[in-house]
């Protein structure tokens, strides 16, 4: 699982298995944008996956599709800390069932990334105000799953001076105001500027696909180095209260905290692990007391952000309850601080995490994605980082949970209720 330099800011990874009749290439490609950036991507990568020079709809590309045995095409924008993720991927039969399929797969791949669909240098206007009208419904609709909402918004308010608090597709306003000439140009500059790494999963070698990729980039004008991941979020001296009011019935509370962490992997299986035994699956603290005994949140979560060492928990309750599961969280926090947890619950931590670490492999995808996940400075396999989890200690989670400062409470609640104030 080595790392090969293929040009100018771009790596190859090639992850062997032969668990799967299928091989899937990922091209990943990380940049630092701002918020008008962001949506120009977004737009950008919809309308990518939708037609090529080669293939100008998109009826003709997945009949292209097709005839690769039904290849698949996808793509995804995700958030990376204080970056960007934008990936695209093809997922083939194998060259062992089916000759020379991988390179056709990785021609498609590479035409649909490097060829747009270009007319007299623009986008086909119709095709370009109907990806845009998505786009903005698709950001629009967030509204609607009021927990990833205001988890969302959360992330804005604790991350209000950093690229990280940036939505995942920009916002709806930003994106109605592109124009085609601006997401042409970011297209050009995508290629230029960001850094990227090639994952490859497959039984087979990737030297032919390698070797196409590269070709491609070493064309380019290309002077990229190994960027600078995120900067990882310092809490305020203050806490910050936010208060928002919707016409709902189940209220959302939601607690960002930031917490001590090294740029070191070892750090961040003990960061990882605590979060989980505060917030995790069932034996954890918030969901042992503050869901299950004293009945204050219909659900209570907390998910740790490695890239920003950060963890916001999430927790769905009555208006008159939002209160008691504040409190009711911190004090599980004061508990963890205080090495009030069990060698059991440590143990089914590890075990929980270790289980789900052993079932990314199940899939191409989640394995690609989790290596693509890692930090760029590492070529760490799962099955180090798994005894890294397994090495994590008492004493780890204790030193973890008093490093821990909270940052923003955020609180979404109905029309005549009153917010948190601290």
């Amino acid at each position: 699982m080595s790392i090969v330099k293929l040009a100018n800011g771009v790596e190859g990874k090639y992850l062997k298995t032969n668990k799967f009749k299928t091989s899937r290439i990922s091209v990943n490609m990380f940049v630092k944008a701002d918020e008008k950036e962001i949506a120009a991507y977004s737009l950008l990568q919809m309308m990518l996956l939708n037609s090529t020079v080669d293939y100008p709809n998109y009826t003709l590309l997945n009949k292209a599709l097709n005839e690769l045995y039904g290849a698949s095409f996808n793509g995804d924008i995700i958030k990376f800390g204080d970056m960007r993720l934008i990936k695209f991927s093809i997922t083939y039969l194998d060259d062992k069932f089916a000759l020379n399929v991988s390179e056709k797969a990785t021609d498609l791949l590479l035409n649909a990334i490097f060829n747009p669909p270009l007319y007299n240098d623009k986008f086909k206007q119709e095709d370009f105000e109907n990806n845009k009208r998505l786009l903005v419904e698709q950001i629009e609709s967030e509204i609607n799953e009021k927990r990833r909402y205001a988890i969302y918004n959360t992330e804005k308010a604790m991350y209000k001076d950093e690229l990280a608090g940036i939505e995942r597709y920009g916002t709806a306003e930003t994106v109605k105001t592109l124009t085609n000439e601006e997401v042409v140009a970011a297209s050009f500059k995508l290629l230029k500027e960001a850094f990227v790494r090639v994952n490859v999963v497959s039984v087979s070698s990737p030297d032919n696909v390698f070797k196409k990729i590269s070709e491609k980039f070493n064309k380019l004008d290309r002077n990229v180095e190994k960027v600078n991941l995120s900067t990882y979020h310092k809490a305020p001296d203050e806490v910050n209260f936010v208060n928002e009011q919707l016409d709902v019935t189940q209220g959302k509370l939601c607690l960002g905290f930031a917490v001590d962490t090294d740029k070191s992997r070892e750090d961040v299986a003990k960061a990882a692990i605590f979060v989980d035994m505060f917030g995790g699956g069932p034996y954890s603290k918030l969901f042992t007391n503050v869901r299950e005994k004293q009945s204050l949140c219909y659900y209570c979560a907390a998910r740790f952000d490695s890239r920003k060492s950060t963890f916001i928990v999430d927790s769905g309750v009555l208006q008159e309850n939002k209160d008691k599961a504040y409190n009711g969280i911190l004090e599980q926090l004061d508990e963890m601080k205080k090495g009030n947890f069990s060698d059991d619950e440590l143990a089914a931590s590890k075990m929980a995490i270790c289980d789900a670490l052993n079932s990314v492999s199940d899939l191409s995808s989640s394995l690609e994605n989790w290596y693509s996940m890692l930090t760029f400075d590492t070529d760490e396999t799962l099955e180090t980082y798994i005894e890294k989890i397994k090495n994590v200690t008492r004493e780890d989670i204790v030193a973890k949970a008093n490093s821990v400062k909270l940052d923003t409470v955020y609180f979404l609640g109905g029309l005549k209720g009153e917010g948190l104030n601290g």
